[in-house]
């Protein structure tokens, strides 16, 4: 399958992003099971982007009493149930949170972007960094029962897998993820874009 992102985006081979069809989902343990795999190779960077929501606190953890110079928030704390200290726990090297509009999204990734090792792996929970870089593999997660919200359509159609989350399997497709510090994330020759079987 052809992902046919935007002419001209940049393209970052190191970059995975998982994206999800609706919340709670299981992407974020997906993310930290992928993380904890690969860590042990390479020191992992994760991001967790999410847009502003009245509710943002609700689902990512409450992050309105750190003081951001900018949109973009190093995580230090491990023993917090936010998913970016999740993530910590899982192994990532280092892990930051970006909130904001799609203008400070796309500023905001380019700024976490400068301050990581060019080449290092980044995992990222997103459902939107992909409209502004094209990712080594994009990935979307959604519950094995329910159908695609429509927003996510868009997600499903650029993605290089889909993956049903039962809730029981433990995400046997990661094993059909690799990662190379020559190519960075790839899909192993067992995984088909698209559907994973």
């Amino acid at each position: 399958m052809v992902i046919a992102f935007k002419t001209g985006m940049e393209r970052l081979d190191n970059l995975l992003i998982v994206a999800g069809a609706g919340r709670n989902v299981g992407k974020t343990e997906f993310v930290c099971r992928l993380i904890e795999k690969h860590s042990s190779q390479s020191d992992i960077y994760g991001l967790k982007v999410s847009a502003i929501h009245p509710d943002e606190a609700i689902y990512h953890g409450d992050h309105s009493k750190q003081r951001f110079t900018t949109n973009l928030f190093e995580e230090t704390r491990y023993d917090l149930d936010k998913d970016t200290s999740r993530m910590l726990r899982a192994g990532a090297k280092k892990v930051y949170y970006l909130q904001g509009d799609d203008e400070q999204i796309r500023f905001g990734f380019q700024e976490f972007h400068s301050m990581i090792p060019a080449s290092a792996p980044i995992v990222c929970e997103s459902s939107s960094l992909w409209k502004y870089v094209q990712p080594g593999l994009l990935i979307l997660v959604k519950a094995a029962t329910v159908e695609f919200k429509p927003r996510a359509l868009e997600i499903g159609e650029q993605a290089s897998l889909i993956i049903d989350s039962d809730g029981l399997s433990g995400f046997p497709e990661i094993d059909a993820i690799s990662l190379s510090k020559v190519d960075g994330w790839s899909l192993g020759s067992a995984a088909t874009p698209g559907y994973y079987t």
